[in-house]
């Protein structure tokens, strides 16, 4: 597989270099450049390109229509847009979505990106997980034992949890059910009363087995809840098994 990426977004930052560096780091030669016609008319060969839209360039008509143009050779290119769905709203008035047009909202993992680019797909096997938890070690040990088997995204209380949402969809949230100002059991009312979230699974995250809490915890009827002090191990195959339980579930035989 051609391993030559054209990055093009119009500046440079933490996050843009973070995932420039994911891609160098996993064999793939990449060249930066900004949304100008002239500079990418003179790259030769090209396979694979990267559209992070970050500012109006991106959108501007007379590039997106040479993208168009590259699109429809005989030999196209695979087209990779990432950014919000306003930013695809304004590419996609112009350019024409094909079988070699790939889209990412963003916040996107660069493992994502490298996933399909890899398998040449448009859905990304991986599934979304916000963790939500006050606790800044216990958020990223959890996304340390998720990371590679799933997105994962944090948010270090129940307001910043209900603001990325408001923005991004994700598959479950993993949700700490002792929390101070906002509760989880507040949190979980709030996103089950949301139209947009009411659907998503939420586990709960506790530190507590007592009768008494479990009790409380369960009352909310959340899909499941875990143990914090439970080992990574569990924890990560009990995901892994609820995950493969709404995909493929048991069907109970008549006797």
């Amino acid at each position: 597989m051609d391993k030559k990426i054209i990055f093009i977004c119009q500046e440079m930052n933490f996050t843009t270099n973070a995932m420039l560096k994911t891609l160098e780091n996993d064999g793939f030669i990449v060249a930066r450049l900004t949304p100008d016609v002239e500079k990418l008319s003179k790259v030769q060969d090209l396979y694979h390109v990267i559209l992070y839209a970050d500012g109006p360039a991106s959108y501007d008509e007379t590039f997106l229509k040479f993208l168009q143009t590259s699109l429809s050779q005989e030999n196209p290119i695979k087209l990779y847009v990432i950014g919000t769905d306003n930013d695809m709203f304004k590419i996609f008035s112009v350019l024409e979505r094909n079988a070699s047009t790939f889209i990412f909202k963003r916040p996107v993992n660069a493992r994502e990106l490298i996933a399909a680019i890899n398998n040449n797909q448009t859905e990304v096997p991986l599934k979304r997980i916000l963790v939500v938890d006050d606790d800044s070690t216990m958020l990223r040990a959890i996304k340390t034992w998720l990371n590679g088997k799933y997105t994962v995204f944090m948010a270090n209380s129940g307001m910043n949890a209900i603001s990325f949402l408001a923005q991004n969809s994700v598959d479950l949230i993993l949700l700490d059910y002792e929390m101070p100002v906002v509760s989880g059991l507040q949190v979980f009312q709030m996103l089950k009363s949301e139209e947009h979230t009411k659907n998503i699974p939420v586990i709960f995250l506790t530190a507590k087995d007592d009768r008494e809490t479990v009790l409380k915890v369960l009352e909310a009827k959340p899909e499941m809840y875990l143990l914090k002090n439970m080992p990574p191990v569990k924890l990560v195959k009990s995901i892994d098994d609820f995950f493969e339980e709404r995909e493929h579930p048991k069907v109970e035989s008549e006797e």
